[in-house]
């Protein structure tokens, strides 16, 4: 296998592989404690740094579904593309609409779809757009690894820490930082998920704007 051909793109270092690395520094915590942890990786190896990396990629996959299915499990299905919808309801969601009917000549009256026909004659007009979701995408991993993140503050607060007193005081403040970290996380996920689907629409309106040879 020609490792040369390997190609990362950026939304697999951002969204992918960042909230791997740091669901698998979670764990190790939780298994063997923050000390062992600290060491450990100040010993790493360029192999073991490899398999660091191999471990991220599939536990980031894993990260992005669980952080996609607890959004729709507590705020609904629609939840990240209610802004879409709510454009869609607007008055300038018409030119959006007439310009369409006037490329195919017939209506898309669904907003998925129209979205989807925007992005597709978009193409490569709009590289922003990709950045926008990569960095939505890792925000919702964020906001989800804040919260389980409590449970490895436990581990470091009540196993590594004493006396209890002490203890206490550690995870309080580990908590509040986990929660005030998890709620910023939460707001730049919803604005740059904002970003992701509405500039889609403006943007295909700038291109309808353009002569159609320089559009396609």
């Amino acid at each position: 296998m020609d490792s040369s051909r390997l190609k990362l793109e950026f939304y697999d270092l951002v969204a992918i592989i960042l909230p791997g690395l740091l669901a698998f520094c979670e764990g190790w915590i939780l298994l063997r404690g923050w000390t062992e942890f600290t060491i450990k990786i100040n010993q790493i190896s360029g192999n073991g740094l490899l398999l660091l990396l191999a471990a991220a990629f599939t536990l980031g996959h894993l990260t992005q579904e669980l952080g996609r299915t607890a959004v729709r499990a507590t705020k609904g299905e629609r939840y990240l593309r209610d802004v879409r919808d709510s454009f869609w309801k607007s008055a300038k969601a018409q030119l959006v609409r007439d310009a369409i009917k006037k490329e195919l000549g017939v209506p898309i009256p669904d907003v998925d779809a129209a979205f989807d026909y925007c992005l597709t004659r978009l193409r490569d007009h709009f590289p922003k757009r990709d950045i926008f979701a990569a960095n939505s995408d890792l925000c919702r991993s964020f906001a989800l690894l804040s919260a389980l993140a409590v449970i490895p503050a436990g581990r470091i607060a009540f196993h590594d820490t004493s006396p209890l007193l002490q203890s206490l005081q550690l995870f309080a403040l580990l908590s509040s930082f986990l929660f005030v970290a998890g709620a910023l996380a939460w707001l730049r996920m919803v604005r740059f998920r904002e970003l992701a689907e509405i500039t889609v629409f403006h943007a295909y309106m700038a291109l309808t704007a353009e002569p159609m040879g320089n559009g396609k």
